[in-house]
């Protein structure tokens, strides 16, 4: 059964909307369906999605376009979340106590009532004994959830973009110390692959690429770029082909292929245990 549900990734941002749906075949991935849709600047405020009737008619559309069996993966912008690190304890913890373990310790490692946050973890790929704990506020995942549920939509999961954008970096084989850097309308995305900790982040307050590299990596020898947009790849850096990770895929192909990076990276997010 699973190799007939079509894994879509969803990236909602100011300006577009990109929507990417694969799924697994024995011998890697299928492009099963891509769609790209111009939106209004202010479709994102404070990274919370708002509300238009413009965006509800052309999501209804979007699904009406889908087969009903469908894993759907929903970005969040990073600065919505916070992520921290969690050790273990010695003994082997299994669900549901690995769950209660999370959730106590949740009020020690976030600054906010833990009831009031929707919390999600994952092992280091390095370290299993140290989780990487994410939390958000609940009401924040509501005002997410409100207009897609409206428009027919029932997501499985909601992903940080920045996380996306690691999986793909990852799947792409990027070497250590090697960078993928994604260009949004309003700001940035960047990932190092590198150690157990996530190396990477996210701003809006830098408006060119040597910048932002002079900023936070300047020691990195290679770079990949993408973008929202048609923006070329800056100078020493390697234009980034999301599409090329999938093997079987026929045409019509978007014509801006960069602009479904974090798409993709939302498609193959691995399921929940």
């Amino acid at each position: 059964m699973a190799f007939q549900t079509w894994q879509i990734g969803l990236d909602i941002q100011n300006k577009q909307l990109c929507a990417l749906g694969i799924q697994r075949r024995r011998a890697g991935w299928q492009l099963r369906h891509w769609w790209r849709q111009p939106l209004p600047s202010d479709t994102l405020k404070n990274g919370v999605l708002q509300l238009s009737t413009t965006q509800q008619v052309l999501l209804r559309q979007w699904r009406k376009q889908l087969p009903q069996r469908i894993s759907l993966r929903v970005g969040l912008p990073p600065q919505l979340a916070l992520q921290r690190p969690l050790t273990l304890p010695n003994q082997t913890l299994r669900e549901p106590e690995l769950s209660r373990y999370v959730h106590a310790a949740a009020r020690r490692i976030f600054p906010i009532e833990p009831d009031a946050l929707a919390l999600d973890y994952r092992p280091f790929e390095v370290d299993e004994k140290r989780l990487c704990v994410t939390a958000a506020r609940r009401t924040v995942i509501a005002q997410w959830l409100e207009p897609l549920r409206q428009a027919g939509l029932s997501p499985d999961v909601f992903e940080l973009t920045s996380t996306a954008l690691a999986i793909v970096a990852g799947a792409a084989g990027l070497p250590t110390g090697g960078v993928m850097v994604h260009r949004l309308s309003d700001g940035w995305l960047w990932h190092q692959q590198g150690g157990e900790e996530t190396l990477g982040g996210s701003c809006d307050d830098i408006a060119d690429f040597s910048t932002l590299r002079q900023r936070y990596f300047p020691q990195a020898d290679s770079v990949w770029f993408s973008a929202a947009d048609e923006t070329a790849a800056p100078a020493d850096t390697r234009l980034f082909s999301p599409l090329a990770l999938l093997s079987h895929k026929q045409p019509p192909l978007p014509q801006h292929e960069n602009a479904f990076t974090l798409a993709l990276g939302l498609a193959l997010r691995r399921e929940d245990c």
